[in-house]
């Protein structure tokens, strides 16, 4: 059994951090060090992610360089590295010192990726290591390879479509209304179309931004999904937008990760005549999935039995529950962690944002968000 060294370079550039910036532990013979990972660092990053039959959408290099660029926030992102330097695991994660949430050091969708349970094992030692040094009031990981029982569980769900079917099965297994609603829609004009070269995002935005105010969630800015075109790029989204009379009221916004699609952002704005338009555009993704010989299509997380829960269950698909762990430090007496109260809460907050008119919404929204990356 080998001793692996936690290794934290802020700490050790500022001693005032922690009063023990190394630490150490045991675990799988190979590995050596579990450190920060840089700019240096994302190529060999993005090699393991794309070695990982497992790995998820928020697990891209890419991100690194998204929230360096459009949030307030410090990306922290671990690698455990063997004796040659080979990446062995990675969690991609970000400090953020916001008034709503506080101080805390969160992952980022996905969790750990690792090769082993011991490796995993190390990285949330050096996580909760981290969280100390930065005097974070808490960590949280949202799924991944977790074997220590967190102070507090939340539950998640993610509803998966297997798309490796053809297209009359994956008809077959959509609820007889929603089929119905599809038809209807259909017939009233409204159209899907993919837009290969994600020119027409920032149109998807702002009406992703106006149904976000509708909602009562202050929307991330127009910054972040510029910052997603430019350091994920085209191989790694997909943008469908739907429209009527020509003009956009919806879409969905997909990042690819080896055989699979997951669906980051979805929105659409209806009105009388094209209050099914949703049902489309989720029918002509899954649709496009399957004739492009994709495995899967994640549509994203949801709050067990909430009702974005109950539409997602409305195309066939299965179920993955995948809990998000919180661990508050020891001497921190943490606020609402991760504001899973406010989100499963809705009160006045939500009530007077939804209210707001748009351009003062879309103004404050982002600044609100740039330390809330993801929520």
């Amino acid at each position: 059994m080998l001793k692996i060294v936690l290794f934290d370079p802020m700490a050790q550039a500022d001693p005032g951090l922690a009063e023990d910036p190394v630490a150490t532990l045991s675990v799988e013979p190979g590995i050596t060090l579990v450190r920060l990972a840089g700019e240096a660092d994302l190529e060999a990053w993005q090699a393991f992610v794309d070695s990982r039959p497992d790995a998820g959408s928020l697990h891209h290099a890419g991100w690194f360089r998204v929230l360096n660029t459009a949030f307030d926030v410090e990306p922290c992102y671990l690698l455990a590295l063997d004796a040659a330097g080979a990446v062995r695991g990675i969690l991609p994660a970000y400090y953020s010192h916001s008034l709503l949430a506080g101080r805390h050091l969160s992952s980022l969708e996905g969790g750990v990726l690792a090769e082993a349970q011991p490796v995993a094992d190390a990285i949330v030692a050096e996580a909760r290591a981290l969280r100390d040094r930065r005097r974070a009031q808490y960590l949280q990981l949202r799924g991944g390879l977790v074997d220590d029982a967190a102070a507090v569980a939340v539950a998640t769900v993610h509803t998966i479509i297997s798309t490796d079917r053809p297209s009359e099965a994956l008809w077959a297994a959509v609820k007889k209304k929603t089929r119905w609603a599809i038809r209807q829609t259909e017939k009233v004009g409204v159209t899907v179309e993919q837009d290969t070269g994600l020119g027409q995002l920032h149109d998807f935005y702002d009406v992703y931004a106006a149904r976000m105010r509708d909602l009562g969630t202050p929307v991330v800015g127009w910054r972040a999904f510029d910052a997603m075109r430019t350091y994920l790029g085209v191989s790694r989204l997909r943008l469908y937008l739907v429209k009527y009379d020509n003009r956009p009221i919806g879409g969905m916004l997909c990042v690819v990760n080896g055989n699979r699609w997951t669906d980051l952002y979805a929105a659409a704005q209806v009105t009388e005549a094209t209050e099914f338009a949703n049902y489309l555009l989720y029918w002509h993704v899954i649709r496009d999935a399957s004739a492009l010989g994709v495995a899967s299509l994640n549509l994203g997380r949801s709050t067990p039995d909430s009702g974005v829960h109950m539409f997602k269950r409305k195309w066939g698909g299965a179920d993955v529950k995948i809990p998000y762990h919180f661990y508050p430090a020891s001497d921190a007496r943490p606020r609402d962690m991760g504001l899973q109260e406010m989100k499963l809460h809705k009160g006045l907050t939500q009530r007077v944002w939804s209210r707001l008119p748009l351009p003062i919404a879309n103004r404050f929204g982002p600044l609100v968000r740039r330390q809330l990356p993801f929520i």
